[in-house]
């Protein structure tokens, strides 16, 4: 009757969704679906790694964030007033302008502490370094403070400051002098005198770039002298330094057995142990590909800074995120050992039971991160 060719049907269309072939294409479609939640945990890793890098910008203005020390710099303005124009229309123009002088030879020591300061669950390497910066200033050379226009220089000599750009003024964490050659020690004062920087163009800086200046006699930069600033400053994340010299040499030393080494120069020497990193630049002349002396009002060498980066050896949200890229494989995989578990065993697993197996992978990336956050990623796994 009716029923019974209903029942015949039905039984038929049972027996084909059973069949290996038509199962291991529903198994396919199953995995691709199970995309869709590893798509709302990889969204949820994102927001956990979000709210990681808002609390290490925190602490970063607690303590002091990426510093960049860039300089020092002599810089003397100076004026040239001249007349255009013929006849009755003659005007008289002043212009400013300001010379930037370079030191002949520039040394660079660090000394860098590193420790991690923790806020809740989450820690940043935050850094002590105990800067010492020494070189000498050549006499200028006599076409420093020319005429554009044909008209008269007049040099403002008392006006002339040593300058040295620091990303974050705020960490530092003693009083700055600056020793000179003969005269004695000079303080320093805040601000880039003349200078400006530019505007800062990465919003994940703690701060905007500043720096501090000091005061050089006329009859100091004149002839020429030797220099020394000492610095302690408080940091996190990296430190760069700028081939501020004609010829730079810089050297760092740390704790820290995790250092990458970044920036347009790399280090001609590194020796890095588990206790700490060892590195030391030389930067020539010709290869900074500035000449000795420039006209700006800008800090130079702002983008061709060399430092070196404190990493965390394992950053666990980007671990996560990644085995999150091959979680379409993960789970096919796994179907795949029951797929042939249920072949060769005769058994009859229903696709249901498969949809939970699948559900079941994807909290194992749930508890991956809530674990993760607090034993790290090795035992969470």
């Amino acid at each position: 009757g009716p029923a019974a060719q209903q029942h015949t049907a039905t039984g038929k269309f049972m027996t084909f969704l059973a069949s290996p072939a038509v199962k291991f294409i529903l198994i396919g479609v199953l995995s691709f679906l199970l995309l869709v939640p590893s798509i709302f945990v990889w969204v949820l890793v994102e927001e956990r790694a979000d709210r990681a890098k808002d609390v290490a910008r925190e602490i970063a203005r607690s303590w002091g964030g990426t510093q960049e020390i860039n300089g020092p710099y002599l810089v003397i303005p100076f004026t040239e007033t001249y007349t255009t124009g013929l006849g009755e229309e003659v005007e008289t123009k002043t212009v400013r302008r300001t010379a930037v002088l370079f030191p002949e030879r520039l040394t660079v020591g660090a000394d860098i502490t590193v420790e991690e300061r923790q806020k809740s669950i989450y820690s940043l390497p935050v850094y002590n370094a105990q800067l010492a910066l020494a070189g000498t200033f050549a006499a200028p050379p006599a076409d420093m403070f020319d005429a554009r226009h044909g008209g008269t220089i007049d040099v403002a000599a008392d006006k002339a400051v040593l300058v040295v750009g620091i990303r974050d003024v705020r960490a530092l964490r003693s009083e700055v002098a600056l020793g000179l050659s003969g005269t004695g020690a000079v303080p320093f004062e805040p601000g880039l005198g003349p200078l400006t920087a530019d505007a800062d163009r990465d919003p994940r800086r703690s701060s905007s770039p500043s720096g501090i200046n000091a005061a050089v006699s006329p009859q100091a930069w004149r002839n020429g002298f030797s220099f020394d600033v000492s610095l302690q400053l408080n940091g996190s994340t990296a430190i760069y330094f700028a081939p501020a010299g004609q010829t730079t040499k810089v050297s760092a030393r740390s704790d820290w057995p995790h250092p990458g080494f970044t920036g347009t120069f790399l280090p001609e020497t590194r020796i890095i142990t588990d206790t700490g990193f060892d590195a030391a630049w030389t930067i020539p002349y010709l290869a900074r590909g500035i000449p000795k002396v420039m006209e700006t009002s800008h800090l130079p060498l702002q983008n061709k800074l060399m430092g070196v980066k404190f990493v965390e050896p394992v950053n666990f949200y980007q671990t996560i995120s990644r085995s999150l890229k091959y979680a379409i494989g993960f789970i096919s995989l796994t179907f795949l050992a029951v797929f042939v578990l249920e072949m060769r065993s005769g058994w009859r697993f229903h696709w249901i039971q498969y949809a939970l197996v699948g559900l079941a992978l994807i909290i194992f990336y749930v508890m991956l991160l809530a674990f993760a956050e607090h034993v790290g990623y090795a035992p969470a796994y």
